[in-house]
């Protein structure tokens, strides 16, 4: 009698542990998830403001260079708020010299790159925790990626009277790459009027800041959807 009561209560100590043990593992997961979910919150605007940076750095005016600078400083902070492993020091130290040389374009697109490559790994390690609404994030903040792009060289290509050979090339292939049925009425206005009055035009009809204002408001529409799917 004594050994099967024994028995029994070992039994329930046995699925007890169990039971804690499946509580602890799920208390974890949820914590990683949140930190995961807010490193890559954190990430998503790091991306749009080195992307914003990049766009305002293409233009001489002094309201542009008022603007970047807040930008810079925004930037400034999101570099000591973001935390994890994804945040890497050489990430850091790139910003510092694209800071200081804000015109550089391409310095701002190996950056962006850098930051979309943390991006990925936080969608799979959400993924792996159990995390389905993540699927597709860097996929989608690399289509805006070709925006963003798009948004550098136009503010650039319209310092000149007439856009030069390389930048035409570059939207040009952008412009193609953006052309989905799916991007909407809005994007296909907007790649039509850059076509006419940039990047094909015989003397370019557009300012560095329409440019900017232009394309902005798309970005941060796509954005905003971004943000939602993981809210």
């Amino acid at each position: 009698m004594e050994v099967s009561i024994a028995l029994t209560l070992a039994a329930c100590l046995v699925l007890l542990g169990n039971h804690l043990s499946r509580i602890a593992a799920e208390r974890h997961r949820k914590h990683l998830s949140a930190t995961d979910v807010q490193a890559l919150r954190q990430a998503l605007e790091v991306l749009q403001f080195v992307q914003k940076h990049r766009g305002l750095g293409g233009q001489r005016d002094s309201a542009a260079a008022a603007q970047r600078l807040g930008v810079a400083g925004r930037l400034d902070r999101l570099w000591l708020e973001w935390k994890g492993e994804e945040n890497r020091p050489a990430m850091r130290a790139l910003w510092q010299q694209i800071r200081q040389n804000p015109a550089d374009f391409e310095p701002h697109c190996i950056l962006i790159e850098q930051v979309l490559e943390s991006i990925h790994v936080l969608e799979l390690r959400l993924a792996f925790q159990g995390n389905p609404q993540v699927a597709g994030i860097c996929e989608a903040c690399r289509a805006l990626e070709d925006l963003g792009r798009l948004r550098g060289l136009a503010v650039r290509a319209a310092n000149f009277e007439k856009c030069p050979l390389d930048m035409q090339i570059q939207m040009r292939y952008l412009c193609q790459r953006l052309a989905d049925p799916i991007g909407g009425k809005t994007l296909g206005t907007l790649i039509a009027h850059l076509e006419r009055n940039l990047i094909n035009a015989a003397c370019i009809s557009l300012a560095p800041a329409e440019c900017y204002a232009l394309i902005t408001p798309i970005i941060d529409e796509r954005l905003q959807g971004i943000r939602h799917s993981i809210a």
